[in-house]
């Protein structure tokens, strides 16, 4: 045989491989310190024998005849190993251990199920393969012809996967991860790293001199800056450009910026193309809606779909995500090495740690630990940060530099003065004290919400109301309303009222914030929507923060149930925390309080399970580290899904034709892959995730079941104005973070 495929698409197993060895150099060029330069030579290596198997008769076959699967066919990664030169390689100096890395890394690159291929069958296409050894052009690699045979068990064992007590499993986590990188580079045709590196502080530094020639780092900015080669924790103040001290932090390094919402995402990602002209060559965004929301920026699929499929491949210097699409790792599935193995030459940034549950935050702690002992660094940033986060930090190992005091900015020390008001939440006390101001409203709960909606709605005008159950095309078009409404040069009046969509998402500067408690930290961080940017210069006696506590009973969406909004706990020592509040509070005030009372020794006596939740799932997480379990399995169970997406009836009997069209055309033969696509997004804009207890009321309709959608019945109606209305439960009405 003349010609020996790797592709049924015509392509050799040398191209291929010369591919692969492309890619290899573009790698080592653009971060040359991902590895040392053994690790460096073991990963080209790996490059050059991981495909040398499907040389083996019964592969060439099939790719000839366009078979499935050859009769008696083995793995080709496995009979790739039988060609490995373990003698020669141990005479240039590698270890057993180093040499077993490389032999798993070739045989594991793609998983495969050996449990029905016998030992017997593995000696005999081993055998076989020394004829087509024979012929194979080895020279075209630089390499020598080897007799194939089964490797000594101190090399590799039959159907045996790495595990974290084997000596050589850091080895093989980064040379199996960073060859299944550069293979799907090299098959997908782009490039494993975009190139080439720029210094993203650089550009942001260059577009505020544009305007102002004297602009420079303020001193939060200057600190990540002298600091960058150390993973780091900051404090600082809310509008006080955190986002752009993380960039500083990164530098020219490949970094991953994760933040809890996508919307927040879509807001970075568009300031930082728009605002400081980060392209598409090095910035991207990572979430489960991209698609949607880069179809708006750009209308050309092929375009977008590439863009796509390099995020998912984690090429891009700079990418914006959210925790479930690069922390899943700390699961261990089969094939995560892809995902460690790039976060160990990486800078990770964390925005606003303390809005995570219980058991997100164990993954974060976990996985930055795993991150850090593999040689990648992070960055903590925060408004607020409580004591006992701290301390689970240090309890697993993190090592990390604070500076001595948080960052304020010294013309905005006093932004908010604060009313305690010991009832709940009621229309009455907000009209009162509205004033003709631009009133931002947050409940707990989107059932609270609605209610504070339609009570306000029937006696003042420019009322509008946002949370969670709107459907994805009417709440696109809200945050953009409220974005341009909070504007801080707009003074018209009006009223909005939110769920914790709008805490952390929204670039928003209200005169006047009205809130049910939740905890400290979700407080402070819905105080950030009210005089974002202004110093509070109100008389004695006035107020522009009025925070409802619930007096003697709980706000809505509180209660001592696994059903809360937030940990109980923490609410009541919040309540605890605002008792002697009447009037200006500092940012500095505002640290002290979560200082106080959010102490391990408070939240151990206030809230054990809270903590028992975040050590309980490290514990989970290392005890599972060897089970490798199904990668589907890991995203239901990072996310901890509870919710459905599903159209409501209304919405799916007003925009009939419109969805008709678009099953149409994903179920026709005719359309081709962008047609379908977009036609799913045109019918995912008309979903809105509802909690799974409402399966219940789900309808049949066996067209869009076919094709993956459901019908929520008329018992919840809906409006564009309204959402989805609810008739739930305060204690089972939560937003979803992703």
């Amino acid at each position: 045989m003349s010609r020996y495929l790797a592709k049924s698409g015509g392509e050799t197993i040398i191209q291929h491989t010369k591919e692969l060895l492309d890619e290899w150099k573009l790698l080592k060029e653009l971060y040359p310190n991902a590895l040392n330069s053994k690790k460096w030579r073991l990963l080209r290596d790996a490059c050059k024998y991981h495909d040398l198997g499907k040389m083996n008769l019964k592969f060439q076959t099939k790719l000839n005849d366009n078979h499935s699967v050859e009769p008696g066919e083995i793995p080709h990664a496995l009979l790739s190993i039988t060609l490995l030169p373990t003698t020669e390689l141990l005479n240039k100096g590698f270890s057993e251990d180093q040499v077993a890395a490389l032999a798993y890394a070739i045989a594991l690159h793609h998983d495969r199920n050996l449990d029905e291929i016998s030992i017997d069958e593995y000696e005999k296409e081993i055998h076989a393969l020394q004829k087509q050894v024979a012929k194979f052009p080895f020279k075209k690699l630089g390499l020598k012809p080897t007799k194939p045979r089964r490797l000594s068990s101190i090399y590799y064992s039959w159907n045996y996967y790495p595990g974290v007590e084997d000596e050589y499993y850091r080895d093989f986590v980064l040379l199996k991860g960073l060859l299944n990188r550069l293979d799907y580079a090299a098959s997908g045709h782009y490039q494993v790293e975009s190139g080439p590196r720029i210094r993203v502080d650089k550009n942001i530094i260059k577009r505020w001199r544009e305007n102002d020639p004297k602009a420079k780092w303020n001193s939060l900015q200057a600190w990540t800056g002298q600091h960058s080669h150390k993973s780091i924790v900051v404090i600082g103040q809310t509008g006080l450009g955190k986002t752009e001290c993380a960039l500083r932090w990164i530098g020219d390094n490949k970094g991953f910026f994760l933040l809890p919402l996508k919307s927040a995402i879509n807001s970075i990602y568009s300031r930082l193309s728009e605002n400081y002209g980060l392209d598409n060559r090095y910035l991207t965004l990572l979430h489960s809606d991209m698609m949607a929301f880069l179809l708006k920026r750009r209308n050309d699929f092929t375009e977008v779909e590439r863009q796509i499929t390099e995020s998912q491949a984690l090429s891009k210097q700079l990418t914006i995500a959210t925790l479930d699409q690069l922390f899943n790792f700390v699961y261990h599935y089969r094939g995560y090495e892809a995902k460690l193995a790039t976060l160990s030459y990486s800078k990770i940034v964390i925005d606003e740690i303390q809005m995570y549950s219980p058991m997100l935050l164990a993954y974060i702690i976990y996985g930055l630990k795993i991150i850090q002992d593999y040689g990648g660094k992070f960055e903590i940033m925060t408004a607020t940060l409580a004591p006992f986060i701290l301390d689970l930090m240090h309890k697993q190992g993190l090592k990390f530099t604070q500076p001595k005091e948080p960052f304020f900015d010294d013309k905005l020390k006093v932004r908010h003065s604060v009313k305690v008001i010991n009832q709940p939440i009621s229309s009455e006390t907000i009209l009162k004290a509205c004033c003709n101001n631009k009133v931002l409203v947050i409940c707990n709960t989107v059932h609270q919400a609605e209610n504070i909606y339609d009570d306000l709605s029937k006696k003042v005008d420019n009322v509008h109301l946002i949370h969670s159950r709107f459907i994805r095309k009417d709440r696109v078009k809200l945050e953009k309303e409220i974005c341009q409404f909070g504007q801080l040069n707009n003074t018209e009046p009006g009223i909005w009222i939110g769920t914790q969509v709008v805490e952390a998402s929204l670039d928003i500067d209200f005169d006047v914030l009205f809130t049910e408690l939740s905890e400290l930290n979700g407080l402070f961080q819905r105080m950030g929507r009210c005089y974002r940017k202004r110093e509070f210069d109100g008389s004695e006696g006035t107020y522009n923060v009025f925070v409802f506590d619930g007096g003697n009973y709980n706000p809505s969406g509180i209660s001592d149930s696994d059903e809360s909004v937030v940990d109980y706990g923490m609410y009541r020592l919040a309540k605890k925390a605002l008792e002697n509040v009447n009037g200006p509070l500092s940012e500095m005030q505002k640290i002290d309080l979560v200082n106080y009372f959010y102490t391990t020794e408070k939240i151990e006596r206030e809230s054990a399970n809270y903590l028992a939740i975040v050590t309980d799932t490290i514990k989970f997480l290392k005890a599972i580290a060897d089970d490798h379990i199904d990668k589907k399995r890991v995203k239901r169970d990072f996310r901890n899904i509870e919710s459905i997406d599903v159209i409501p009836e209304q919405v799916l009997m007003d925009n009939k034709d419109k969805i008709k069209s678009a099953v149409e055309i994903i179920g026709s033969k005719d359309s081709d892959k962008s047609q379908k696509v977009i036609a799913k997004n045109t019918i995912q804009s008309y979903t809105v995730a509802v909690p799974l207890w409402m399966a219940k009321e789900i309808i049949s309709n066996s067209e869009l079941e076919n094709i993956g959608f459901r019908v929520l019945g008329k018992n919840y109606p809906y409006d564009a104005k309204r959402g989805l209305s609810s008739k739930l439960d305060d204690d089972k009405d939560i937003d979803n973070v992703f």
